[in-house]
């Protein structure tokens, strides 16, 4: 019975150091030069984000026309037609020209308070006409499969724009900054859609003593003006050359 205590006190004490030995740390020195002295990044042969790209724009002429909707427009008529002419410089980016024409009359907000308050609003200047030059910073270019033969290629653009809004008596200088969305239904026709938030000095529609039948007519000079922003929704169709 003692002799085999001894030999299990004797197998512990080994197993111990055996433990010991076999988790003991070990420090190797290398001398300096032999470790690295500079590191590397990795470099790419062919950086390209984009691979079999259906619609190339690149050095190409784009030409839309196109319905614009003023969302944030109270008195005068909320529609207008556009043509729009852009080069495209690069596959990033594009410069165009932007005219639109303003539709005559009034909003239905306007005829509300004409049918209510009887306040004559046509006395008021309107925006006949709108031309800007626009810039296009294109982000995304992407691809939507709709079935296997139907391919829609997108393109997520940012706009910024500088112009003038004309008024039936005066034209004022106009700046807007966008984001716009193309749908590429053919490597040549697009629906273009772009939102715009314009700003420019504009005449006041609003002039007490003078929008009521039995007031008198006012000047357009008489109407105070202000900077005014406009929000615009832009829909179209563009065709690339």
């Amino acid at each position: 019975m003692l002799k085999n205590g001894f030999k299990a006190v004797a197998i512990i004490i080994l197993a111990l150091l055996l433990h010991k030995a076999a988790f003991a740390a070990e420090v190797i020195e290398l001398p300096p030069e032999e470790l690295a002295q500079e590191s590397v990044l990795p470099v790419f042969d062919k950086p390209v984000s984009v691979k079999n790209r259906n619609v190339v724009t690149n050095k190409r002429i784009e030409a839309d026309i196109f319905y614009g909707y003023a969302m944030t427009e109270p008195i005068a008529n909320v529609s207008k037609l556009g043509l729009g002419i852009y080069y495209n410089t690069s596959e990033s980016s594009a410069w165009g020209l932007l005219l639109a024409k303003n539709f005559a009359g009034l909003s239905s907000y306007a005829d509300q308070l004409d049918e209510q308050f009887n306040l004559k609003f046509d006395r008021a200047p309107s925006p006949e006409l709108t031309a800007m030059l626009d810039y296009n910073l294109k982000a995304f270019y992407g691809k939507m499969s709709l079935s296997k033969s139907l391919v829609i290629n997108t393109i997520l653009f940012g706009s910024a724009s500088a112009g003038i809004v004309k008024y039936v008596h005066k034209t004022y200088p106009a700046v807007a900054v966008g984001l716009g969305q193309k749908f590429y239904f053919t490597k040549n026709w697009s629906l273009r859609f772009d939102l715009r938030l314009y700003a420019n000095q504009a005449p006041v529609p609003f002039l007490a003593g003078h929008l009521k039948p039995a007031e008198p007519v006012p000047d357009y000079s008489d109407f105070e003006e202000r900077v005014t922003f406009t929000t615009n929704l832009d829909v179209g169709l563009s065709y690339l050359f």
